[in-house]
This record gives structure tokens, C-alpha cells and sequence, in this order.
């Protein structure tokens, strides 16, 4: 039967996403969550997951809010005077300035940075890796080449059409789906947009996986300051929760995995 791979992003981002996120995985149809771990509230996420040993968490590698992991004298490239992380609108403002280009090195220092604070707040290094919003195929170089590495498993998403060669010792992802990035999902997934296939999972072939992302969550004062997802969050907290999308999924025979089951 056909896999899918619910993921519920940024745990770790504020006390109400972190609560919306635990809401999403107890009642709802969330199989997975991604750790920010460089922000305060990552230690709030993780204690209060301490209790779910069912719940994959993997890290949501986060290059704009907040101040980093590493040195800050490390990674000039991404973080501005105040050595704090340059926001999405620094990214956007210019995307041909060769100067607004990740720098592999540095992109590379940041992620092992955050996975050694990942391990400092769960014991362990994660299993998975991606990036938070915004990357470029520099990006992607560098987490294919930490996922190799260290042995771990990592999303690509900011490649155009590039092709990637098998992950090796996990299986491969057929379809990848992020909600803010659907142009039909009218600020934020439905329970109509499963109810309609409107992400085509109906074609998906026995054995297939899909990955989707969703930004689930309730809201705090950090959220609506620091982040343009605010509403959507509540709405596809709903849908999650949802049991005719529960409902749905079973009559249609798709069996609900995690990261960690896609290790061969």
C-alpha cells in the first residue's frame, strides 16, 4: 500500500506551535515533527515530547531566526552585525546577488552546530535533517554530504530538477508536498484538499511514499511577530485532527510511516 510521511515543522519555534504540534501527533495524523534547535522554546519542545517515544523528531535546520549554534565569527555569511541569523526578506530582496548565496562552508558548520545541540537535548544526533523556508542547491550539497557522513537521512528540496542519487540504506520518496509552497491550498490545507485528492495520492503505486509537510500549531505573540504562517497554522492544525481525513486515509489503504521507517 502506498506510505505517507506526515510532518508537522517547526518544533521549537514558540510555546503554542510546540503545544499545536503535540495536539497534531496525539489526536491527529502527524507521524513526524522537525526540531529548530537553535531557538529557546526547542528545550520546551522536547520536554514536552518526552513522554512520546512514537513521535519521530528529526531538525529543521534554521539559517533565519534567531541567534545560531556555531560562532557567529564562524558563519559570516549568514548572520548580520548583531550576529543574529538574516531574515527571509534579506534572502528575497535580491536573489541574483551572488553575495545573498549560501556559502557552503558556512552552511556546513551551522548544521553540524545545531545537531550537536540537537544531541545536547535529546542525547542523540538526528536521524533526519532539512531546511527551515529558504535553501539553494548549495544547501542541498552540503546536507547531502552531512547525511553521508553521519549516516543519516536528509530532504533536498532546493534543486530545481537536479537529480540526487539514492540515499543510501533508506528508501526513496516519490512525491514531496509542502503546504506553504501549494498554490491551491488557500491559506492553508483543508480537510476538502484530502477529501478531493487534490495532492494526487490517489496515484501514488503500492509502495510509494509520499513526504508531506504541514505548518501546524496554535498561536503565541512570538508566532505572529516573527513569522508570515500565522492562521494557516490553526486551520491545518484542524485539518490534522480531523477524522475524516483520518477516515480517508484508512479507506484508501495509505499507511502512515515516519522518517525513521524509511531506513531499508
Amino acid at each position: 500500500m502506498p506510505k505517507l510521511i506526515i510532518d508537522a515543522d517547526d518544533f521549537g519555534l514558540s510555546k503554542a506551535i510546540n503545544h499545536g504540534i503535540i495536539e497534531s501527533y496525539k489526536t491527529g495524523i502527524t507521524t513526524s515533527t522537525l526540531l529548530m534547535p537553535n531557538l529557546e522554546t526547542a528545550e520546551h519542545a522536547i520536554a514536552l515530547a518526552k513522554d512520546l517515544p512514537d513521535l519521530f523528531i528529526g531538525q529543521h535546520t534554521n539559517f533565519l531566526l534567531g541567534k545560531p549554534c556555531a560562532d557567529p565569527a564562524e558563519i559570516p555569511s549568514l548572520v548580520d552585525e548583531n550576529g543574529e541569523f538574516h531574515r527571509s526578506k534579506y534572502y528575497r530582496a535580491n536573489p541574483a546577488n551572488p553575495e545573498l548565496k549560501f556559502q557552503y562552508e558556512d552552511v556546513r558548520t551551522e548544521t553540524i552546530a545545531q545537531m550537536e545541540r540537537f544531541k545536547a537535548l535529546t542525547g542523540h544526533y538526528p536521524e533526519h535533517i532539512d531546511c527551515h523556508s529558504i535553501g539553494d542547491e548549495t544547501v542541498d550539497q552540503a546536507f547531502f554530504d552531512i547525511a553521508r557522513e553521519f549516516g543519516i537521512h536528509t530532504t533536498l528540496k532546493y534543486s530545481g530538477d537536479k537529480k540526487w542519487p539514492d540515499q543510501e540504506g533508506y528508501l526513496p520518496i516519490t512525491k514531496l508536498l509542502e503546504s506553504g509552497a501549494l498554490p491551491y491550498t488557500n491559506g492553508g490545507v483543508s480537510v476538502e484538499n484530502f477529501l478531493n485528492d487534490d495532492f494526487g495520492l490517489l496515484k501514488l503505486a503500492p509502495n510509494e511514499i509520499a513526504e508531506m509537510h504541514f505548518d501546524v500549531g496554535f498561536l503565541d505573540q512570538f508566532v505572529l511577530d516573527n513569522s508570515s504562517y500565522t492562521l494557516m497554522r490553526c486551520r491545518e492544525l484542524a485539518t490534522i485532527c480531523d477524522v475524516r481525513v483520518r477516515d480517508w486515509l484508512s479507506e484508501n489503504g495509505f499507511e502512515l510511516i515516519s522518517f525513521g521507517d524509511l531506513q531499508r
